[in-house]
C-alpha cells in the first residue's frame, strides 16, 4: 500500500512536545484524514506551523509523522494574508468586488509553494501518494513534478470554482490554471465547479504557460462533496423521540422561538444581507415581534484584514439598528455573538432551533448546514433554509432553498419554515439526514483517495 502523504496550508491544531504521539480531537475533516492514513502506515503531514520556526519542524500524532513550514512574518502577509486571501479567495467566491491584486503577493505566493516542496522534496518516495488540499497550494504540484516527482499527486478544491470571465481576473490566470496539469485527480465539490474548471481548461488553457513542464498531461476532474461526521451530533436515540420541549437554546432566549445562523465572520457568508432578511421579515410579520429572535453565532475570522474589519464594524451597525428599531425592554430580536463554541454546544443549539438560515452569498460546500440536520430530532426537526449558492444545495434539496442576494426571498422563507406542518417537516429532514448519513467526511476521503489511487486516467495532451 502507498504512503500517503497529506499537504495543507496549516497543520492540524494540537498540542504536543516534540516526538510525543497524542490523539487528535475526533470529528471533522481531520478525523476522516487520521481515518485515511491508518489505512496507509508511515504517513505524513505537511502544512504551515507558526511554531516551527520556535521548536522544530517534526513532531507525532497519531502515528503520523508532522512536519511544519516555517514562514517569515512577511511571507505570511504576502502569501496568506495576500494573495490567498485578498485575491484568490474573493475571485474564487465570485467576488472580485473585494479583490485586491498585488503583483508583490503573487511572487511571494510562488515563493511559498517552493518554500513547501523544499519541505518535500527529500522525503519522497517515488510509490508515494500525494494529496494536497485547497487553494493556499495550487501551484505546489507543478513544483514537484519541475523537481522530478513522478508518482500520484492529488488536489482538492475545498472552495468553488468561478467560470472563466472571472478566473481570468487573476494575475497570472493561465499560469495558475495550468499549475493544474501537475495533478493526476483534481477534486470538487460540485458539478457546478468541476463545470466552470473544464470550461475554463478549454477557453482558458494555454500550452504557453508551462512549455517547459517535464509532464504533458491533463488532469481527471472528479466530484467529492465534503461531509461530516453525523454521529458526532445526532441526538440519542432517546432524545430524538421526544417531542420539541422548552430545552437548553429556548431556555436562553426566554422561551421563544429561534431561527439560528452559524457562520465565521467572513463576507462570503452573507450575514449582511440575512440580518436584512431577518428584518424585512420583522417588517411583515408583526404577529411574529416579541416571539422570535434570531440567534446569530459569528466565529472570528481573519481579523487583521481591513476588508473582515470593515465587515465585522457594519455588522455590528445593522445589529444595532435593527434590534432599535423592533426591540422591546424584554426582547432582543437579534442575539449576535462574535465567538466560536465547542461542538457539543453547537449540537445543543442546532438542536433548540426551529428555523436554520444557511445562506451564504457562495460558499464551496457548507457543513453547518449537515450540522443542522444532523443535530435534528426527527420526530420534531427544524427547518433549513439554504442559498442556491452554496455546495451543499446540490445535495439537499429537501430545505428551502433561496437566492440570498434577494433580501425579501429569504424573508419569506423564515415565514414560511416557522409555519411549516409538522408532517412536511418529518418528510423533508428525513430526505435531507439519508443524504447527510450517506455523504459522510470518511466517505469523501476514501472516494478521493480510492480514485487517486485507481488506474491511471491521465489524458495526454497533444505536443
Amino acid at each position: 500500500m502507498e504512503r500517503l502523504i497529506v499537504v495543507s496550508n496549516r497543520l492540524p491544531a494540537v498540542r504536543a512536545a516534540r516526538g510525543v504521539d497524542v490523539p487528535l480531537p475526533a470529528g471533522g475533516l481531520v478525523s476522516a484524514l487520521i481515518d485515511a492514513f491508518a489505512d496507509r502506515p508511515g504517513g505524513l503531514w505537511v502544512g504551515w506551523s507558526p511554531q516551527a520556526a520556535r521548536r522544530g519542524s517534526s513532531g507525532r500524532v497519531n502515528g503520523i509523522e508532522l512536519r511544519g513550514v516555517a514562514l517569515s512574518r512577511g511571507e505570511v502577509e504576502g502569501y496568506y494574508d495576500g494573495f490567498c486571501n485578498q485575491a484568490l479567495w474573493p475571485v474564487l467566491h465570485c467576488l472580485p468586488g473585494r479583490a485586491d491584486f498585488d503583483l508583490a503577493n503573487r511572487d511571494t505566493y510562488f515563493a511559498v509553494q517552493r518554500r513547501f516542496a523544499d519541505a518535500l522534496e527529500s522525503r519522497l518516495d517515488s510509490d508515494d501518494l500525494i494529496w494536497i488540499h485547497d487553494y493556499h497550494l495550487i501551484a505546489l504540484g507543478e513544483e514537484l513534478r519541475r523537481r522530478g516527482f513522478s508518482g500520484r499527486i492529488g488536489f482538492f478544491l475545498h472552495t468553488p470554482f468561478p467560470p472563466p470571465d472571472l478566473w481570468s481576473l487573476l494575475p497570472d490566470s493561465e499560469r495558475l490554471l495550468a499549475a493544474f496539469e501537475a495533478y493526476d485527480l483534481v477534486g470538487f465539490q460540485t458539478e457546478r465547479d468541476a463545470t466552470n474548471f473544464c470550461d475554463c481548461r478549454s477557453r482558458l488553457g494555454s500550452t504557453d504557460a508551462n512549455a517547459d513542464a517535464p509532464y504533458r498531461a491533463l488532469p481527471r476532474a472528479g466530484v467529492f462533496p465534503v461531509g461530516i461526521d453525523p454521529g458526532a451530533f445526532e441526538p440519542s436515540r432517546t432524545a430524538s423521540l421526544r417531542p420539541r420541549s422548552l430545552g437548553y437554546l429556548a431556555r436562553l432566549v426566554g422561551g421563544r422561538r429561534v431561527v439560528l445562523g452559524v457562520d465565521r465572520l467572513d463576507y462570503t457568508k452573507g450575514l449582511l444581507e440575512r440580518f436584512r432578511a431577518f428584518g424585512a421579515f420583522l417588517a411583515r410579520h408583526a404577529e411574529s415581534r416579541r416571539k422570535v429572535c434570531l440567534v446569530q453565532i459569528a466565529s472570528p475570522s481573519r481579523e487583521g484584514l481591513a476588508w473582515y474589519k470593515r465587515e465585522r464594524r457594519t455588522l455590528e451597525e445593522l445589529v444595532g439598528r435593527i434590534n432599535g428599531d423592533f426591540g422591546e425592554v424584554d426582547w432582543t430580536p437579534i442575539r449576535y455573538l462574535r465567538r466560536s463554541l465547542p461542538r457539543e454546544t453547537l449540537a445543543r443549539i442546532y438542536r433548540g432551533a426551529e428555523v436554520a438560515l444557511v445562506t451564504p452569498l457562495r460558499d464551496g460546500m457548507n457543513l453547518v448546514a449537515k450540522e443542522f440536520v444532523a443535530a435534528q430530532r426527527p420526530r420534531d426537526p427544524g427547518v433549513l433554509v439554504l442559498s442556491r449558492f452554496a455546495g451543499a444545495s446540490e445535495t439537499l434539496d429537501a430545505s428551502l432553498l433561496v437566492n440570498p442576494w434577494v433580501v425579501d426571498e429569504t424573508a419569506d422563507a423564515i415565514a414560511q419554515a416557522l409555519e411549516m406542518p409538522l408532517e412536511e417537516r418529518r418528510e423533508r429532514h428525513a430526505r435531507l439526514l439519508a443524504v447527510v448519513r450517506d455523504h459522510t467526511a470518511a466517505s469523501w476521503a476514501r472516494g478521493f483517495l480510492g480514485a487517486l489511487a485507481g488506474p491511471a486516467q491521465r489524458i495526454v495532451a497533444a505536443s
